[in-house]
């Protein structure tokens, strides 16, 4: 993790690979934080910069629940995003602001969300801008910007959100780049909502909590109940129980820690599972069932 600004260039090894698959990815990175979070899954929550109640309490509740599993993306504006993001920031899976100006101390914008960017950098995120040192934040920046945010994600939330929200910029986007998007039902007598019940008109998903997003992604919620099949061996029971108790896909050597089964029973019978269907590769080297 590093506190300097870091310039990714596109071919550099710690360029986000899903900004690779969009049409028009940023030339360069410039960020503050942990080039790890790139590799994780995650999902972006956007919405209304002035929500209601409602709709700070539905990102709150539900960005609370996605960082158990996901990494969470937003914009750092004020609003929405900030609400996902101060949430995210307390998760192990960590949290990524993307912004429209330089990362420096002068140009950061918005300046009063200084201090929860250092926040999300301190808990192993990252901060993140295709502008270098010095860049003032410039209207255009910011549909630039969610390009960034819809390409780095496997799929964008849109909690709340007006006509002429930005959020719903980064939902089209997300489209575009054949990502999920999810919409939650909104308030019909305010306006912040209108937006976002557009999109659940124009066929953006429906949810009614984290699960259906966790579902989306083929992730089991937390707490989910999974049926246990009656003809496991020892080791299949031993795997299946770690790994449906652990917030996260788990590598073979967490796994060895765990059941204190070799590396060669562990990996032949990790094979084994994922041919019966009793266990998948989430990432690379990483198991989830």
């Amino acid at each position: 993790m590093s506190n300097q600004i870091q310039q990714i260039d596109f071919a550099h090894p710690d360029y986000p690979s899903a900004l690779k698959e969009i049409a028009d990815p940023p030339p360069q990175l410039f960020v503050r934080g942990d080039l790890a979070v790139f590799k994780r899954l995650a999902v972006a929550i956007v919405g209304s910069r002035k929500p209601s109640e409602y709709g700070m309490r539905t990102a709150n509740f539900l960005s609370s629940q996605l960082s158990q599993q996901l990494t969470i993306i937003s914009g750092l504006a004020y609003g929405i995003d900030t609400i996902a993001l101060t949430e995210a920031a307390k998760s192990p899976h960590g949290a990524i602001a993307v912004i429209g100006s330089g990362l420096d101390r002068d140009s950061f914008y918005p300046s009063s969300n200084w201090q929860l960017a250092e926040q999300i950098i301190t808990a192993g995120g990252a901060v993140v801008s295709e502008y270098p040192e010095g860049t003032p934040p410039l209207k255009h920046h910011f549909p630039a910007r969610n390009r960034i945010i819809a390409g780095l994600s496997a799929g964008v939330l849109v909690v709340e959100a007006g006509a002429k929200s930005g959020a719903l910029i980064t939902a089209d986007l997300a489209l575009d780049y054949n990502r999920e998007v999810w919409a939650v039902a909104g308030n019909i007598f305010i306006p912040q909502a209108t937006g976002s019940n557009q999109l659940l008109k124009d066929g953006a998903k429906f949810i009614t909590g984290a699960e259906d997003i966790l579902t989306d992604l083929n992730l089991v919620p937390i707490g989910a109940q999974v049926k246990m099949p009656l003809d496991l061996t020892e080791p299949e029971r031993l795997i299946i129980n770690i790994l449906k108790s652990s917030p996260s896909a788990l590598s073979v050597n967490e796994m060895i820690g765990q059941t204190q089964l070799d590396t060669a029973e562990i990996s032949s019978t990790l094979t084994l599972m994922e041919i019966k269907g009793l266990v998948k590769s989430a990432t690379p080297g990483k198991f989830s069932c």
